[in-house]
């Protein structure tokens, strides 16, 4: 009786980190752009779980890094925030950087002023990100970032493009491509 008791409070501990405990992963993904050549990122996602054991809880981003490692074109910065990034491409006419970035919590639309779209920009200006307004060219344009990454089992070491374009088949519109319409139910 005392060995299933302790067993259970084992399991329950475990179970509760599992839930609200701080998660990392670190990989390297390939990322189609536009012109369609192939560049590397070096990405890492921190998240902590919340809810209670049982009922409702999820992840919540703490911490993403994005950092292009190999491309023919000049590396960018790293980036570093608090969103989901799900798009990255080097605008040629510009000769810059962007990068399109989305959250999930309501917290963070609140906190961002409740804004109409769910996508923010940055641009790499004077060797440093900058975020601005969406450019309304982007609606339409299919993502090319990871999202959700794996926080239990981890990433790969190099997430390949065909492994990403498999999983994209679970991921909501909003993550696929811009939205020009979107509807929160915050």
């Amino acid at each position: 009786m005392k060995k299933k008791v302790i067993f259970a409070l084992v399991l329950l501990a475990l179970l509760a980190y599992a839930c609200n405990g701080a998660k990392k992963t670190d990989w390297k993904e390939e990322v189609q752009l536009a012109d369609g050549s192939v560049i590397i990122v070096q990405r890492s996602a921190q998240a902590h779980g919340f809810g209670e054991m049982g009922g409702p809880g999820g992840l919540r981003d703490l911490k993403e890094s994005l950092q292009v490692v190999k491309s023919l074109n000049p590396i960018p910065p790293q980036w570093n925030d608090i969103y989901a990034p799900i798009l990255l491409d080097y605008d040629a006419g510009n000769k810059e950087w962007f990068l399109v970035a989305t959250f999930y919590m309501c917290e963070d639309w609140y906190r961002l002023g409740r804004p109409k779209s769910p996508y923010l920009e940055y641009r790499v200006r004077d060797g440093k990100w900058e975020r601005m307004p969406l450019d309304p060219t982007l609606i339409g344009r299919e993502t090319n970032l990871l999202t959700g990454p794996n926080f239990i089992d981890g990433e790969p070491e190099m997430l390949r493009l065909p492994e990403k374009r498999k999983r994209r088949g679970n991921d909501a519109d909003e993550f696929l491509k811009i939205q020009g319409n979107w509807h929160t139910t915050c």
